[in-house]
């Protein structure tokens, strides 16, 4: 690269600090980091002498920092967006060898659709092979790590212990570039929900089947339910989750929603809290309101759900 482009790049990772957004150089046409050791295998010295550190611990907001590690070479410009108060949600496409289906931007819309979105316009970038990455702010109390393709087949997310590279950084098969800079609202509660990884839920051994997708009338019952429970301010908390976890016992009694897709839903709404140290009482009230409205069916009228051929 010339120095008007390294010029360039350093300019792109001011920019970027300027948001507030934490920055770490990447090595010149490449998207992954200079090999970092593990904490097992730390050194001791340079960056570590006092304690083991991380790119993402090292990753930095200071102008003067920025501008010295920049001008040795051009780097390209990673932002953590955990660390900076942000979210990405990365949509790749769809690899050459995969057969025809949705890419990442179709199926984020898709799952907006079925949960009721809303998805809005908010900062997003371009990927050199064709995918988009849309960056929101989290909301306040709100911690969310990394996932891979969990949400969707062809959906990542960037928080806590990921990064995102930014726009005017270059690979060997293009660049990143900048497609909306409209600063979008915080990330959505429905999206809060589908980022946050739970943990495998133990089974009896007997053969796991699949969730069925609830019907549209449950979907927005649990999308209102689950909403109200993530925003429930603390001394609150306690009543939204029983008083919403039985109402969708009850649809679960009705025979209109599958528990355990409810009992994901309720865990992921209460994930929002991140109030880990209550995580098994809180459990223990999804599961106790859940049975309880098993046992109190709701009564469905034709107009509200589906109807039941004779």
């Amino acid at each position: 690269m010339s120095d008007a482009q390294r010029a360039a790049l350093e300019r792109v990772a001011l920019a970027m600090a300027g948001r507030g957004w934490a920055v770490f150089p990447i090595m010149p046409n490449r998207k992954w980091p200079p090999a970092w050791h593990r904490k097992d295998t730390c050194p001791g010295r340079g960056p570590c002498a006092a304690e083991h550190v991380t790119p993402e611990s090292l990753a930095t907001t200071d102008p003067e920092t920025i501008t010295r590690v920049w001008a040795t070479a051009p780097y390209n410009v990673a932002v953590f967006p955990g660390k900076s108060g942000w979210h990405v949600i990365d949509c790749d496409v769809r690899k050459p060898d995969e057969p025809a289906g949705p890419d990442g931007w179709e199926e984020l819309q898709a799952l907006a659709a079925v949960r009721g979105g809303p998805l809005p316009y908010t900062w997003t970038t371009s990927t050199p092979s064709g995918g988009r990455q849309l960056w929101y702010p989290v909301p306040p109390g709100v911690r969310l790590g990394s996932t891979v393709k969990w949400i969707a087949g062809h959906v990542d997310t960037r928080g806590w212990g990921g990064y995102a590279l930014a726009p005017g950084s270059v690979r060997e098969d293009g660049a990143y570039e900048l497609l909306d800079d409209t600063d979008g609202p915080p990330l959505p509660g429905w999206l809060i929900q589908a980022s946050v990884k739970l943990p495998p839920a133990g089974n009896s051994g007997r053969t796991e089947k699949a969730v069925a997708a609830p019907s549209a009338y449950a979907a927005k019952a649990v999308r209102a339910e689950c909403d109200r429970v993530a925003a429930a301010p603390s001394g609150q908390r306690n009543k939204a989750l029983s008083t919403a976890a039985y109402a969708l016992g009850q649809l679960v009694g009705a025979r209109l929603l599958d528990k355990d897709y409810a009992r994901a839903e309720l865990r992921a709404a209460v994930a929002a809290w991140n109030t880990p140290d209550s995580a098994v009482k809180d459990d223990g009230v999804i599961e106790t309101a859940l049975a309880a409205g098993e046992g109190n069916p709701r009564r469905i009228t034709p107009r509200q759900g589906t109807r039941r051929a004779a």
